[in-house]
């Protein structure tokens, strides 16, 4: 299935059950909060450069949660400060966070809910490049595709199928699906860690001989 029609005719097909019909996006839903759980991909990477200005230690994070332009925030990847000199900022608990008034060039951040706070506050104008993993796309008659359900048909199908085990009563070749949906995941991490693996070789300057 490559369109959220034909995957939820394929889950009904496997599932054989048309009394549960009707809880199929339901279980597509469950899958996506479980591959927001526990995907990491390059697939989900997404950049977000931002301005900062003086006296300003907070900035939002993305939460755009509109059907084929969706952009909601996950967990950080990579954080730099450009400034003269780009430099990572390390992370933080919001505990550790220092005294508001701290002025000076950020050097660390936290999160707070859908907020990005950094320590010290800064005192001048600073870029930030932000690189973060951003939630998959829901599939809905809005948003008929996505990057992973291309990418991966089978791990969307298997996971609404495991999903699905409160509702079948075990009726249902639960091991069997729940393999299928590791197996689906691990080979996608794989194929998206030689993507990236590759990409940097080819990044690399050649050297002179």
């Amino acid at each position: 299935a490559s369109n959220y029609l034909d995957l939820q005719a394929e889950i009904a097909d496997y599932l054989g059950r048309s009394d549960l019909e009707e809880h199929i996006p339901l279980f597509i839903r469950l899958a996506e909060a479980r591959m927001n759980r526990e995907l990491r991909l390059k697939l989900m990477e997404r950049p977000a450069p931002a301005d900062l200005r003086p006296g300003e230690a907070v900035t939002s994070l993305p939460d755009r949660r509109k059907a084929g332009n969706w952009d909601v925030f996950l967990e950080m990847r990579d954080l730099r400060l450009n400034g003269g000199l780009v430099k990572n900022l390390d992370y933080v608990s919001l505990d550790s966070l220092p005294e508001p008034q701290t002025v000076g060039r950020p050097v660390a951040y936290s999160i707070r809910g859908r907020e990005l706070v950094m320590t010290p506050t800064p005192d001048a104008g600073y870029r930030l490049l932000l690189t973060y993993y951003a939630e998959i796309p829901p599939l809905s008659g809005a948003q008929t595709s996505n990057d992973i359900l291309l990418r991966s048909p089978d791990l969307y199908l298997y996971g609404a199928l495991a999903a699905s085990a409160a509702y079948t009563r075990s009726s249902i070749p639960l091991d069997l699906w729940e393999r299928e949906y590791i197996k689906a995941a691990a080979g996608l991490a794989e194929s998206d860690n030689h993507g990236r693996f590759t990409a940097n070789i080819a990044l690399r300057p050649l050297r002179s001989v």
